[in-house]
Order: structure tokens, then C-alpha cells, then sequence
């Protein structure tokens, strides 16, 4: 691996999201002094505070354990990003740790979803909520699978001769007054990963869970249609 190659593996990458640069500005602050402990410490810690913020998120009959809940939530997304920093400042990364990541946060989301779900169930008795969580846990998942393809295609477009496939157009197609929005939200507010974190622990900060279920499932339906339709634009 020449010099370049290198500080390609271990720069920072870059948070083009609103909410996964704001999660990332607050991790800059925690990670000097955590730096003592090895990512994959920090992994495992950050995912478990996690688990306990879902199991917290359960009793969202006592407003006490939404806000410990919350508190909680949001120090994993934050820890979620610490663990990363140390392994490029110490040269750590491995295969292993990328993998324990991914695994707490796909396993954080479905978590979240499905114990809020049942929470706000078993306190209201409202089936369109467990309905609403099922739908909202396909969109989640959906729409991370899409994020996930994108990378890796255009990806595969950079360092390819596939570039031909790329409407020539798109520059001029993206800067149109129609189409800026659509980017716009596609790339901030879309359901992303921190957008759910951030959005789920708003909700149970203005006790609004049974509401948040609702909204998030809707946001995750834009946020398909809008993420298939940008890709369109790119690409067609």
C-alpha cells in the first residue's frame, strides 16, 4: 500500500449529512479523552448503552425513564462515531471492529423500533401502532440497504469506466430549481441512521412517542420515494 492508499484508509470520512455532522463535531469533543481505551471497547460500550436506552424507551408510561432513555440514545450515536475516530488517530481499524458497528447499529435500530412499538402499544392499546412500527422497521431497513448501494456504485463509477452510464447532464438536471429540494433532503433530512437517532430521542424528550411512530413512518415513506427519485436523476 503506497503513502496515498494509506491516509485514504485512515482520514476521516467525510459527513455530508446534517445530523451525522453535528454527531460528529460532538464526538471530536469526547474522543481525546477516551482515547485511552481501544475502539472496540468503545464499540462495545457505546452498544450497550444503546440497549439500555431501548430498554429505558419501553417505560414511556413514566416521562423519568424517556428522558434517561434519551439521554442514553444519544450518547450512543455519539460514542458510535468516538470509536471510529480512535481507530484512524491509533491505526486500529480491523475487520472485526467494522463488523461489531454495523452490527449495533442495525441491531440498535431494529430495537428501538420494535420496543418503542410494543411500548406505546401495551400503554394505549392502539394496533395502527404496531402496524405503523412494522411498516416504519421495512422502510428503515429499506432505505439503509439503498444508502448502502449508492456508495457502492458510485463507487464503482468512480474508479471504473462506467462513468458513461451517468447522465452527462446531471450537473445542470441537479442545480435546477425542481430537483434542489429533492437533493436537499435526500442528503440531510433523509431517515438516515443518525437522523432516526436524533428524531426518536426528540420524541421521547417531548413525550411524544405515540406520535413519533406515526411521523417517522411517514418520513420514511418520503424518504424512499425521494431517495429512488434522486438516484433517478443521477443516473438515468
Amino acid at each position: 500500500m503506497n503513502k496515498n492508499q494509506n491516509n485514504n484508509v485512515h482520514r476521516s470520512p467525510t459527513r455530508d449529512n446534517f445530523f451525522e455532522s453535528m454527531y460528529s463535531k460532538i464526538a471530536w469533543v469526547f474522543t481525546p479523552p477516551l482515547m485511552i481505551f481501544t475502539p472496540n471497547q468503545i464499540t462495545l460500550v457505546s452498544g450497550i448503552l444503546g440497549l439500555l436506552g431501548c430498554f429505558f424507551l419501553f417505560f414511556n408510561n413514566s416521562y423519568f425513564y424517556l428522558l434517561i432513555g434519551a439521554t442514553l440514545i444519544q450518547l450512543y450515536a455519539i460514542l458510535d462515531l468516538v470509536d471510529g475516530n480512535i481507530a484512524r488517530q491509533k491505526k486500529m481499524q480491523s475487520n472485526f471492529g467494522m463488523w461489531l458497528d454495523v452490527f449495533f447499529d442495525k441491531l440498535i435500530d431494529f430495537m428501538l423500533i420494535l420496543i418503542v412499538s410494543l411500548g406505546v402499544y401495551f400503554h394505549t392499546q392502539e394496533y395502527y401502532v404496531l402496524i405503523s412500527g412494522i411498516i416504519l422497521m421495512g422502510l428503515n431497513f429499506f432505505i439503509q440497504q439503498i444508502m448502502l448501494m449508492n456508495n457502492t456504485y458510485f463507487k464503482l463509477v468512480r474508479n471504473s469506466n462506467l462513468k458513461s452510464f451517468i447522465n452527462p447532464q446531471r450537473e445542470v438536471d441537479l442545480n435546477s430549481p425542481i430537483f434542489i429540494p429533492i437533493i436537499f433532503y435526500r442528503k440531510h433530512l433523509s431517515l438516515q441512521h443518525n437522523t432516526f437517532l436524533f428524531l426518536i430521542s426528540f420524541f421521547a424528550i417531548i413525550n411524544k412517542l405515540e406520535f413519533g411512530i406515526y411521523f417517522l413512518t411517514f418520513h420514511a415513506f418520503i424518504s424512499i420515494i425521494l431517495l429512488i427519485l434522486a438516484n433517478f436523476i443521477r443516473i438515468r
